[in-house]
């Protein structure tokens, strides 16, 4: 008798290749969970976990051994066994067995036909896994898990196509995926190398420049390397991203060298035209690594890291490469004499470890060079050799997943029970960010990993390196700060000064930034830091902007006495005071370099904003308020709220209490927000310069609790404030007006905004005062008023202004669903949910789920009301929204938080998007 039980989709259950029909909820439920366990035990408990949410009836357990008695009539025999404190599934296989032998099945197969076992494994999946108990917060992360799988032998399948040549046959369905998932790298980069592939370069560029700036809209992000990677690659015409039908998938089981292809490829090509070729990086980068991967076997390798530096240097380089060439007496000089024995014949020479021997090398290969015709030299250096003609290859940390297959990798050598799954991925992400992604520091955490476990050791180094490092004893090759200190100790005493005061920034720096640091003539310094590969530099980016990596910021830090640290972080209070007034400053006119610079430097000011004193850290808290509200950060958000003050007696008070004001708002938590606005304007002076700060969040507070008059009140008091920028007064203007609107009186609001338009003339600033007009005329003109939020949110999105785009998203969204225009609704809600939850909006959020409530309908619109219901956090409800939401709420009681119901929405939305046709025929094995 074989069972067998389908996850991915529905529930299945199938007996000796006969479909069984499961009647009902628990025997799906507990089908899934016994299946999920894969062979063990399941206890009781977690079985009622998964059966109820909540608190179990009183009669539970008997319900539970009627449900298995049910279940194992359709199962039969003993597949279900009662064991010591629960149940298990007993001999059953799972769809996703079928899945794992064909991807495995796929590895080592050539591209195109590993691309069709690929296909095969996805055709195994009948919809979204676990369907129809995906609703139990018990099966989240298996659903999660799975959901990811699918779309990485998606991407996997993809990807092996264009290795076949299919570039052209695969371009539909990845601008589809592309367009679906846009801000998921993967598809991004293989839609630009089809395209690239089928001669449509211009295109693929437009793709990545377009990546590029949501990456940097939504969540102030640079690029990753394999996306700079795949820029070079494609206009240097590179040939790895051409069609290799030869090239057979690299089996993991057996490869223990994760990542780097391009680097390597990079490598190969250099040593083909460049007689110099050095490989230069921080220490851990796994130079070395690389280095032996590059090799054939026919190379001279000289390890020259343990070799000391002695007073005559160049004559210990000469004696390292003659002993590894057998020599026994250099008897006319050692370069002469390594010159005659190499020779006219071709050779290529690989010196590994030359930083702290630079001088010698470079005069030794210089000789050797000019001496010898054929020779080549490949070398690894923390600092490039300074040879001419050199060609410097620049290794930076791992890529992502390399970087956690690699910990993952390592870590199951150490622990044979060590599960390489969704979540323990996530983790070792975290990980593996928190040093740099750096090979060495990947594997020490590896290691580190059997001892305190994945969330324990996230946490350790979150505090430090320091568990990294060796009880006793170590090298430089066994410990991550001494190979830094071993970088270190090569420097200028001043470089060793200069870094030691730039570990205080987070998040990097810009060369605005020397000057607080440094003596006016310090660029040599940061060039030495950079060549020494304890500073990284970005040039992508058009403005030069530089990083020490985590593992150099650890070991520096530990190098200021406490005198030198108070220093360096005056130097950086004095930089991050500056660039907020600038901030504030060019944000009066809505100048687009405002929102970008504040993402690049967030980092810093939140690092400025936690040590500051009294007075100036009130007037940066501030600061970052009137500049977070345009463009909310949810870290800046949440270190605002947490210094709200005790009291507001003093001035740096009512600076607290500014912006702890403005993130209560954006927090949602609307009565607290009012109270501490409130007590901030009528303390505060009216000619303060940035009480219309105070002033612009209580009229959006206001407008969120439905409280009309007090909106056109604040509107007026704002009007009138002459520090107040233009654009402040036209917003509290027409806020005044869209509270008439929601109240469901558009013709007042109409009338008021012609009785102020003097106050409206802000065409290149912002687009609120056309979304104000599209809300003005979503009632009565709905065609036009889609015009109007088009021309809100691009008039925004040029000037970088996110919280009006996202407002004007939602209500495009409302008006496409009043309209009954029900694909681009479902669209617009899907990437407006998104957009609004990825910066913190937290009233939008709720605005936005509101009305999906309305497209949705049914339970689902109704589970969605209720729990707006629940929330203090939503924005109150006013106008004919009222008697709209009171159809849909339904008799339902359940309801779930915020972030619950926002995926719930999502999953909803996503199973009304409009079916993709299938290419192919599909296999299906349960259904």
């Amino acid at each position: 008798m074989g069972i067998r039980v389908g996850l991915l989709g529905p529930v299945a259950l199938s007996r000796d290749d006969r479909d069984i029909p499961l009647t009902g909820a628990p025997q799906r439920i507990l089908l899934a969970r016994l299946a999920l366990a894969a062979g063990r035990p399941v206890g009781v408990p977690e079985l009622l976990a998964a059966l109820w949410d909540g608190e179990p009836p009183d009669n539970a357990i008997g319900n539970l051994h009627s449900y298995v008695s049910r279940l194992r009539r359709h199962t039969g025999g003993d597949a279900i066994r009662r064991e010591p404190g629960g149940y298990r599934l007993a001999g059953a296989e799972l769809d996703s067995d079928l899945v794992e032998r064909l991807v495995e099945t796929a590895e080592g197969q050539l591209p195109d036909l590993a691309a069709a076992t690929l296909a095969e494994a996805l055709a195994v999946w009948r919809g979204d896994p676990l369907a129809d108990v995906s609703d139990r917060l018990v099966f989240a992360p298996e659903v999660a898990r799975l959901t990811e799988w699918r779309r990485h032998l998606r991407e996997e399948c993809l990807g092996l196509r264009l290795d076949a040549g299919q570039a052209a046959e695969t371009l539909p369905e990845l601008e589809a995926i592309a367009t679906a998932e846009p801000l998921r790298e993967r598809p991004q980069l293989l839609l630009m190398r089809a395209l690239h592939a089928s001669g449509r370069t211009p295109q693929a560029l437009t793709v990545l420049s377009a990546y590029r700036r949501k990456l940097a809209e939504s969540h102030g992000l640079d690029p990753s390397p394999a996306l700079i990677e795949m820029q070079r690659g494609i206009l240097a015409e590179d040939p790895a991203l051409r069609p290799q039908a030869a090239i057979k998938v690299a089996r993991r089981v057996t490869d223990r060298f994760f990542g780097r292809r391009t680097e390597l490829a990079a490598i190969r090509d250099a040593r083909a035209t460049d007689r110099v070729v050095t490989l230069v990086g921080p220490g851990g980068v796994g130079k070395t690594r690389l280095m032996t991967e590059s090799l054939t076997g026919d190379e001279l390798v000289v390890e020259l890291a343990e070799r000391s530096v002695p007073a005559d240097v160049t004559s210990a380089v000469a004696s390292a490469v003659a002993g590894t060439l057998g020599m026994r007496s250099a008897p006319r000089g050692g370069v002469a004499a390594l010159a005659e024995r190499i020779g006219a014949a071709p050779a290529t020479l690989v010196l590994d470890n030359c930083e702290h021997l630079l001088d010698a090398v470079r005069d030794l290969v210089g000789d050797l060079l000019a001496r010898c015709p054929r020779l080549r030299v490949l070398a690894t250096s923390r600092h490039r050799l300074g040879v001419a003609g050199e060609r410097v290859q620049h290794i930076g940390p791992l890529p992502a997943a390399d970087r956690v297959a690699l910990f993952c990798d390592r870590a199951a050598l150490l622990r044979a029970d060590f599960r390489d799954d969704f979540g323990t991925r996530e983790l070792a992400a975290q990980i593996c960010d928190l040093v740099d992604g750096l090979p060495l520091a990947v594997e020490l955490a590896a290691r580190r990993e059997s001892v305190f476990g994945l969330a324990h050791l996230r946490d350790r180094l979150g505090a430090g390196l320091d568990v990294l490092d060796p009880a006793r004893g170590g090298d430089r090759a066994t410990a991550v700060s001494a190979t830094v200190e071993w970088s270190y100790r090569l420097l200028d005493p001043a470089a060793q000064r200069l870094l030691d005061r730039l570990a205080v920034c987070r998040g990097g720096f810009s060369l605005e930034a020397l000057p607080y640091f440094a003596e006016p003539s310090s660029d040599g310094l940061l060039a030495e830091l950079v060549d020494a590969s304890l500073i990284s530099c970005d040039l992508t980016t058009g403005e030069p902007r530089y990083r020490l990596l985590e593992t150099v910021r650890h070991v520096a830090l530990g190098h200021l006495d406490p005198e030198d640290e108070r220093e360096a972080r005056a130097a950086h209070a004095r930089w991050m005071l500056g660039l907020a007034t600038e901030l504030v400053d060019r944000g009066r006119n809505r100048d687009p370099w405002t929102t970008p610079t504040f993402r690049r430097e967030t980092a810093n000011l939140q690092e400025a904003l936690t040590w500051l004193g009294t007075e100036e850290g009130a007037l940066l808290a501030a600061q970052l308020a009137v500049i977070n509200s345009d463009a909310p950060d949810p870290g800046v958000t949440e270190q605002l709220a947490a210094g709200k003050p005790g009291g507001f007696d003093t001035g740096s008070d009512l600076l607290r209490g500014l912006a702890a004001g403005n993130a209560e708002c954006l927090r949602g938590d609307l009565p607290e927000a009012d109270r501490l606005l409130t007590e901030v304007i009528n303390r505060m002076p009216e000619d303060h310069p940035l009480r219309w700060g105070a002033l612009i969040v209580r009229i959006s507070n206001g407008m969120f609790a439905g409280r009309a008059a007090a909106v056109r009140a604040d509107a007026e008091l704002i009007a009138a404030d002459r520090g107040a920028p233009r654009w402040a007064r036209a917003t509290g203007i027409c806020c005044a007006a869209l509270m008439d609107v929601y109240a469901g009186d558009p013709r007042t609001g109409l009338d008021w905004m012609e009785e102020h338009a003097a106050y409206l003339r802000t065409e290149g600033l912002d687009g609120f005062v056309p979304f104000t007009r599209g809300e003005l005329l979503a009632g009565s003109e709905p065609e036009s008023a889609l015009t109007w939020y088009d021309r809100s949110i691009a008039a925004s999105e040029r000037v970088n202004q996110v919280y009006t785009a996202n407002v004007a998203r939602v209500a495009r969204a409302a008006v496409l669903i009043r309209l009954g225009r029900r694909e681009q609704a479902v669209a617009a809600c899907r990437e407006t949910i998104v957009a609004v939850r990825d910066v913190n909006m937290t009233a939008q959020l709720w605005t936005i789920l509101r009305l999906t409530a309305e497209l949705l309908g049914g339970e689902a619109g109704s589970y969605i009301v209720r729990s707006a219901d629940e929330d203090p956090l939503a924005p109150a409800v006013m106008g004919p929204d009222v008697e709209r939401l009171a159809r849909l709420r339904g008799p339902g009681t359940g309801t779930g938080d915020l972030a619950t119901v926002c995926g719930h929405a999502l999953d909803e939305l996503e199973k009304q998007r409009p079916a993709r046709s299938q290419q192919g025929a599909a296999r299906t094995v349960f259904t």
